[in-house]
């Protein structure tokens, strides 16, 4: 007869405590480290009522960590659409750079990703319409081309990289974690799991696209943390192959 190990509880840390190893991430030829950070519903939707706004405020709490442990975070056009985004850390001397991904550059000009005090960069594609560039760049954000027709992942990355980048932290959405995931692209996953039921038909999952993984992939639990309203937190590398 096959043993379970038992989970439970055999200590506590505190949340400021988790993760700091990411301040000093393990090497990748061309790229940083790579982490997505989600929140997920118990039934299995990261997206409520078409937003990422699914997890309690220590959860928000936990994100606002890893971002103070990052060197830029990224999000695709969609997730700026419907969300705020400014990954501004309290405290911190230099911010990190605020990343979007959109192929064809159009935005919403009075998001707060714009009034980010880091460095704001839209990776965008040479098929992008000129008075769209224009527009983003005169709100205040560097756009750079990556690829014709579709933004091409692995070159952004190495020019973030390049940038001084050593931990990149992305949060969405599940398109975008889709390609990263299908391109090997992803280094580790931060999930919450809350403790939300939503029954919604049409919510969005994890990853989505149309790229799939050459092959198998699977999640090596890393930690895993629980707050006292039962939401927990799982820390996970990603294993190709």
């Amino acid at each position: 007869m096959a043993e379970l190990a038992r989970l439970g509880a055999i200590g506590s840390d505190d949340l400021e405590s988790l993760h700091r190893d990411l301040l000093d991430p393990p090497p990748h030829d061309g790229r940083p480290h790579v982490g997505l950070n989600f929140v997920m519903t118990a039934d299995g939707r990261v997206s409520y009522q078409g937003r990422a706004e699914i997890g309690t405020r220590t959860d928000r709490m936990l994100m606002f960590h890893l971002r103070s442990l990052a060197g830029a975070v990224m999000i695709g056009a969609g997730t700026l659409r419907v969300d705020p985004f400014a990954p501004a850390v309290k405290g911190r001397e230099r911010q990190p750079m605020a990343v979007v991904v959109s192929r064809s550059c159009d935005l919403p000009l009075g998001n707060k990703f714009f009034a980010h005090p880091g460095v704001r960069l839209v990776a965008t594609t040479e098929r992008a319409a000129p008075e769209k560039v224009a527009a983003v760049r005169a709100a205040g954000a560097t756009v750079e081309a990556f690829g014709e027709r579709e933004v091409d992942l692995p070159a952004l990355l190495r020019a973030l990289k390049d940038r001084g980048v050593r931990f990149l932290l992305g949060e969405g959405g599940p398109t975008l974690a889709g390609e990263l995931l299908a391109l090997g692209l992803v280094d580790e996953l931060f999930l919450t799991h809350a403790t939300l039921v939503t029954a919604e038909p049409d919510a969005r999952r994890l990853f989505e696209g149309a790229l799939r993984p050459a092959g198998t992939v699977r999640v090596e639990r890393v930690s895993l943390h629980e707050s006292p309203d039962g939401e927990r937190y799982e820390r996970s590398r990603i294993r190709y192959g």
